[in-house]
C-alpha cells in the first residue's frame, strides 16, 4: 500500500477471514452453518475492500513523490508553486524595400508557411524602406516560435505592400509545464522555501518562469552588491533560453527580490559545441542515432557550468547506445572543462 509497511487484504482474503469469523460464532449445527455466512461475507468484505481502496488512494496522494496530477495541484497551491501555464509566442513581421509610408492596421492575421496563425498587436508605418509589425500568435506553446527569415504571408492584402514577409525574433513561446517537471518543483519546495534573498531562492524564483527548468546563482557577478542568475531549459538539443525568457525571468524576480538587495543580473548559458569523431561497430542510421541521443542525455546529466565532461563517461554513453556493438573515439581525446556560464551541446558528428 503506497509502499508502507501495511499489507492490503486481497478481496478473497477479506473473504475467507470474514466467512471464517461468522462461521466460528455459529453452533455447530449445520444447517445454521449453511443459511446466510457466505452471503454476508462477501457483501461485508467488499465494503471493506473499498474502504481499504480509500486509504490506499489516500495514502498514495497525501505526498507529492506518488500522488494523481489533480492531488499534485493542491500541493502546488499550498507550498506557492502553480504549475507552469503555457506562454504564446510574439514577435515582429518585416518587410524590407516597401515603400514609405504604408501602414499595416492592428488585428490584422499574417500566416507562417504551414498556415499557423499571427496577429498584429499594433498598427506599424514603413519607414525608410522598412516595414516592421509586432505579432503575437494564435496559440500558446513553442509551436508558435519561428526562426528569423521563415516565409510569412498577409491573408488579407494591403494597398502597395507585398503579401510575402519575414518572421523576425518571434519567440518566447512554452509549452505547460510536464508533469514530472512540475512535480519536481513542488517536491524542491517541500525540502527548501525562499528566506527572502538566499542564493537557493533565485533558482527557485527562476524556476517559476516558463522556458526554465535549470538555473544557477553567482555572487558578487558584477562586483560587490551584484547577483548573476543564469538560466535554461532541458531541451536536449539546445539547453539556451532565448531572450524573451531571460527577459522574462527578471521581470518574474524583481518583485521577489529583497528590497534593498543586490543589482539583478539575468544571463543565458554560452553554449559549448562538442564536435564529435567516432568510429562506430555496427555503424548504421538506427545506431547513429541512438549514439547522439545517448550523449544529448549525458550532456543534460553531467553539463553543469563549471564541471567537466569526463572522457570516459561520453564513452560510457556512447557504449549504452542500443544497437552498439563497439566503437573507437577519436575526439574529443581528453575530458572537456566546462567555464562557469557555459553548457554543452552536442555539434557536428564524423563517422569513420
Amino acid at each position: 500500500m503506497a509502499d508502507s509497511g501495511f499489507n492490503r487484504p486481497t478481496l478473497p482474503q477479506l473473504i475467507s477471514q470474514i466467512r471464517s469469523d461468522l462461521n466460528s460464532r455459529f453452533q455447530t449445527d449445520a444447517v445454521l452453518r449453511r443459511t446466510d455466512t457466505e452471503v454476508y461475507s462477501r457483501v461485508h468484505a467488499a465494503a471493506v475492500h473499498t474502504v481499504y481502496g480509500y486509504i490506499d488512494y489516500l495514502a498514495r496522494n497525501l505526498l507529492p513523490d506518488q500522488c494523481d496530477e489533480e492531488w499534485l495541484a493542491r500541493h502546488g497551491n499550498m507550498k506557492r508553486c502553480p504549475r507552469k501555464a503555457p506562454s504564446t509566442a510574439t514577435g515582429f513581421v518585416r518587410w524590407e524595400g516597401v515603400t514609405n509610408g504604408i501602414e499595416v492596421p492592428a488585428g490584422r492575421v499574417i500566416q507562417r508557411d504551414d498556415l499557423q496563425e499571427y496577429t498584429t498587436t499594433a498598427a506599424a508605418t514603413s519607414i525608410a524602406g522598412v516595414l516592421r509589425v509586432p505579432v503575437i500568435c494564435s496559440v500558446a506553446g513553442t509551436l508558435g516560435n519561428t526562426d528569423d527569415g521563415i516565409s510569412m504571408v498577409l491573408t488579407q492584402p494591403i494597398n502597395g505592400l507585398p503579401s510575402s514577409a519575414a518572421a523576425d525574433s518571434i519567440e518566447g513561446g512554452t509549452d505547460v509545464e510536464p508533469v514530472d517537471e512540475w512535480r519536481a518543483r513542488i517536491i524542491e519546495r517541500w525540502y527548501y522555501t525562499p528566506q527572502g534573498g538566499a542564493d537557493g531562492d533565485y533558482i527557485i524564483w527562476a524556476k517559476e518562469v516558463p522556458g526554465v527548468t535549470r538555473a544557477w546563482t553567482y555572487r558578487h557577478w558584477m562586483g560587490t552588491g551584484t547577483v548573476g542568475v543564469m538560466v535554461a531549459n532541458s531541451n536536449l538539443e539546445n539547453p539556451i533560453p532565448d531572450n524573451a525568457v531571460v527577459s522574462a525571468v527578471r521581470d518574474h524576480i524583481l518583485p521577489l527580490a529583497p528590497v534593498a538587495g543586490a543589482s539583478l543580473y539575468i544571463l543565458a548559458p554560452v553554449a559549448k559545441v562538442v564536435p564529435f569523431h567516432i568510429r562506430l561497430t555496427p555503424d548504421t542510421p538506427e545506431v547513429r542515432y541512438a549514439v547522439i541521443a545517448e550523449l544529448r542525455a549525458m550532456f543534460l546529466r553531467d553539463g553543469v557550468p563549471g564541471g567537466t565532461l569526463d572522457h570516459s563517461r561520453i564513452s560510457e554513453a556512447i557504449s549504452i547506445a542500443t544497437g552498439e556493438y563497439k566503437h573507437v573515439l577519436v575526439s574529443p581525446t581528453d575530458d572537456i572543462p566546462l567555464a562557469a556560464t557555459e553548457l554543452p551541446i552536442v555539434g557536428d558528428l564524423t563517422w569513420t
